[in-house]
């Protein structure tokens, strides 16, 4: 599902100017894999990204800023440096998911919302939807990517004060 220029450009202003952007002061994004080299290849910025070494297993966070708690990518006016090429974490804020594989190509998917004005004034059920189509793409083309951003989330306690929204069953291909 796309969204249209003038709702995110919305969107963008009700995060910066509204809200403060709280969630970019608060919680480290968790990065995949594919999240890392593509946000890698698109900044100069050093120190952008943290390491959390878990288990023999390396999970990488984006950085704040040392004077405060701000995400380092975050502008003095509230607005995301790497918008076009931002996190999963960040795409899908702020709503999450913990999901399990039942079958192949059969899940079981736990919603998950953070309350913040952009649910409020966008919607809850619209974030979702957007959301679960973003996840349905990702499950038929490259499943790792959804379990890789789990596992960091898990690891990194990013699933900390997220709220219950509903489950559900979902499945991928041609039964759908």
């Amino acid at each position: 599902m796309e969204i249209s220029l003038k709702t995110i450009e919305e969107r963008l202003k009700i995060c910066a100017e509204q809200c403060g952007s709280k969630c970019c002061k608060s919680t480290q994004p968790v990065l995949s894999s594919e999240d890392f080299m593509r946000i890698k290849s698109n900044t100069d910025k050093i120190d952008w990204f943290e390491e959390i070494e878990e288990n023999n297993e390396i999970i990488r966070l984006i950085s704040k800023k040392r004077e405060n708690n701000d995400c380092i990518f975050l502008t003095n006016k509230g607005r995301c440096e790497i918008y076009e090429y931002r996190p999963l974490d960040c795409i899908l804020f702020p709503i999450f998911l913990k999901i399990k594989e039942r079958e192949p190509r059969k899940y079981n998917i736990r919603w998950l919302v953070w309350y913040c004005l952009l649910s409020e004034n966008v919607g809850i059920d619209t974030l979702k939807l957007e959301s679960r189509g973003l996840v349905k793409n990702y499950l038929s083309s490259k499943p790792q990517y959804i379990f890789e951003y789990q596992t960091a989330m898990y690891k990194s306690g990013g699933y900390k004060k997220k709220h219950f929204l509903e489950e559900e069953n979902l499945t991928i291909g041609n039964q759908e």
